[in-house]
């Protein structure tokens, strides 16, 4: 099998914003939807790395870190990393590639836009739908883990386990072992997982449990007239989540999205937890192309 044609671009979103950006095209090309990953909080384009080896082959796929993570840069300003922020540079980015005219002439986004949302990268995902700034161009959303469009309040201990995380590399690891991970990844992944955090802007790493995942968006679902939201939505949450459990991913994203219009179906992924990217992408994988081939 011949490999896709992989590429790292830096694309300008924002004033004092650049993201990292990787893409990746099928050397045959591709009937399928354009894959966009938006990924978690603490991680990168890296993130998604094991699961996008696997869809490589069949889809284009987009993967950006999003402002102040991985490579990618960011305003000074702490207040600058919330997720309209982030919507907005994902906005611009998904603009800037549907202008390029060789990703176009690749297949990029010619069957559509599937958006791929982690975590925190859900509920950016959720209120890029929510607006409809993509349009008729998203065909359907997988949602992993997902943080709620609305306000989310976790346990005062979680999030100041969160806020602290930062403090040492010794600090982020513990965190991810017995809080973030339900499974063991092997001792080379969890370093990786350990450098994206270490390497993130201090904007960002406090952003998200200062306020950011306090952030309501939630009357974008109830707003009359907005259709953006009525689509195939597939929502997966880790058996042993311990940040999004499946009870609270259903009463707070699940009834919500389907109240909003959206056909969506939920799949609780046993044995894993929070990092279900990293801890099952294969299983992930199948999800992703069973979600693809009924939504066509």
């Amino acid at each position: 099998m011949t490999a896709p044609i992989q590429s790292s671009h830096v694309i300008p979103t924002a004033p004092d914003t650049k993201l990292e950006v990787l893409t990746s095209i099928p050397v045959a090309g591709s009937i399928k939807p354009t894959l966009l990953f938006v990924h978690f909080w603490g991680g990168s384009a890296r993130t998604f790395g094991a699961l996008a080896a696997l869809l490589s082959p069949d889809f284009p796929l987009v993967r950006p870190s999003l402002r102040g993570w991985g490579a990618s840069t960011g305003p000074a300003d702490p207040d600058a990393y919330g997720i309209t922020d982030s919507a907005d540079d994902i906005a611009a980015l998904v603009a800037h590639l549907r202008a390029d005219a060789a990703l176009a002439a690749a297949g990029f986004f010619q069957h559509g836009l599937v958006i791929v949302g982690h975590s925190m990268g859900a509920k950016i995902a959720q209120v890029l739908t929510a607006r409809g700034d993509l349009g008729a161009l998203l065909k359907g959303l997988v949602l992993i883990g997902p943080a709620p469009l609305g306000r989310l309040e976790l346990p005062a201990e979680m999030r100041e386990q969160q806020i602290a995380m930062s403090s040492s590399r010794e600090s982020v690891e513990l965190v991810l072992r017995h809080v973030v991970l339900g499974s063991d990844v092997g001792t080379d992944e969890l370093r990786h997982l350990v450098n994206d955090f270490v390497g993130g802007r201090e904007q960002a790493k406090l952003a998200w449990p200062k306020y950011a995942m306090m952030e309501d968006y939630g009357g974008l679902a109830s707003k009359e007239g907005v259709e953006g939201l009525k689509i195939p939505i597939a929502v997966v949450v880790g058996g042993l989540d311990k940040i999004e459990t499946a009870e609270g991913v259903d009463e707070r994203v699940v009834q919500v999205l389907k109240k909003a219009g959206a056909s969506v179906k939920m799949t609780v992924l046993d044995g894993v937890g929070h990092l279900m990217p990293v801890e099952a992408p294969k299983e992930l994988e199948n999800i992703i192309r069973n979600f693809v081939h009924a939504s066509s």
